[in-house]
């Protein structure tokens, strides 16, 4: 299966809101601030299956992209720190069920972190696979000049998942591995999700 099937709505998700331009400022060194418990809250997505602790304000947008599989949307959560050029971002992507039977669900996951490097052109540092609830997932970390990403990837049926953070080097958000850890799945939505990649 080809990559771009999988880094095409990498390369929007990272366009997003101006996100990369963000995440790309340099600032001079200094010490992490902790946000305030009241700067976070939860985002619930009905439509997308899932819920996330995410800072304030939060945008959502959607846009479509024809890729080699069909046209596919991109639902997208954003989330910016604008002063500490940090951007925190979730989004899922349907794609055809058939494409994705066509390949190991883990194959699709670590593509799809391997794209998230190509679209910043980063180096990866670290990779891994992991679990939520059962599915398959991807955990990438790289390096693009000052700025630091991390990513986290789910496949779900033929929903992906995105879950990503980029940062200055060295200046890591102090809600960072929480932004992680709080995305949970709908079960009613997932079970629908894996019916219908089965059928």
């Amino acid at each position: 299966m080809k990559n771009s099937r999988w880094v095409a709505p990498l390369a929007i998700l990272l366009s997003v809101g101006g996100l990369g331009a963000c995440a790309s400022r340099q600032t001079a060194p200094e010490t992490p601030v902790a946000p305030s418990a009241a700067s976070a809250s939860v985002v619930q997505s009905t439509e997308g299956g899932f819920s996330v602790a995410l800072p304030g304000p939060v945008s959502e947008e959607r846009r479509s992209q024809l890729t080699d599989v069909g046209e596919v949307t991109l639902h997208t959560f954003i989330a910016e720190r604008k002063e500490s050029s940090t951007a925190y971002y979730v989004s899922y992507t349907d794609f055809p069920a058939s494409a994705v039977s066509q390949a190991k669900p883990s194959d699709v996951v670590s593509r799809a972190s391997l794209g998230a490097l190509e679209a910043l052109g980063a180096t990866g540092v670290s990779s891994r696979p992991l679990t939520l609830e059962g599915f398959p997932g991807w955990e990438v970390e790289g390096i693009s000049g000052p700025r630091r990403l991390k990513g986290r990837f789910y496949l779900v049926g033929p929903r992906l998942y995105q879950q990503l953070l980029l940062h200055p080097e060295g200046q890591p958000p102090a809600d960072a591995e929480a932004f992680f850890e709080s995305f949970r799945l709908d079960p009613q939505v997932a079970a629908m999700l894996s019916g219908a990649q089965r059928s």
